[in-house]
């Protein structure tokens, strides 16, 4: 399970000098958690301490708009899943539900918080995390802001070619934010 963690955090140090003893040091902060399918990982308006990197699963983000859930992203293997809010001990807008049993990596950031401000490695580490982060939620805003229904069912089967046996229908059809009568002609083309 080691092996994991310190495969992840190789993974985002690329390019940042991290010794052998900050890692050690990190790796008290992380671990690997497993969940089912349905676990309701993170909850609209709770506070919550905990970031994930998918080893193996998915899940989806929602929120609740007039009762009805909006789905805004899913996360595969290698994804991050977290909130700034919870860097920032806020309430966090969104849901987070895995479709599929999961494990995770389960990054506590209430304890690893303390050590990003005195520890100039592990601050680099958390950079890197975040530049990862702000990359998908900059990348989420042009795909729901510039690009059609159909260019971003097509995105997503270019980069989760699976999605359709691993996400119900009706949650690509509320991400896309289409009926599912629509995303039905579209996967008909």
């Amino acid at each position: 399970m080691n092996d994991l963690i310190l495969q992840f955090i190789r993974q985002y140090s690329l390019g940042v000098t991290i010794s052998e003893g900050t890692i050690g040091e990190l790796m008290k902060h992380l671990s690997i958690s497993k969940h089912a399918k349905n676990h309701v990982l993170l909850q609209e308006n709770q506070r919550h301490d905990f970031a994930y990197f998918v080893i193996k699963g998915a899940a989806r983000s929602y929120y609740l708009k007039d009762g009805t859930e909006v789905n805004t992203w899913f996360a595969f293997e290698n994804d991050l899943i977290g909130s700034l809010n919870t860097y920032r001990d806020l309430p966090l807008r969104e849901t987070v539900e895995l479709l599929e049993e999961a494990t995770l990596i389960s990054i506590n950031l209430k304890t690893v918080k303390p050590l990003i401000h005195s520890n100039l490695q592990i601050s680099n580490f958390s950079g890197a995390v975040i530049e990862e982060y702000a990359q998908f939620l900059e990348d989420r805003i042009f795909y729901t802001q510039f690009m059609s229904s159909k260019e971003r069912y097509e995105l997503l089967l270019k980069h989760e070619p699976m999605a359709l046996q691993r996400i119900p229908l009706t949650y690509i059809a509320s991400y896309l934010g289409i009926s599912r009568e629509t995303l039905s002609r579209l996967r008909a083309k």
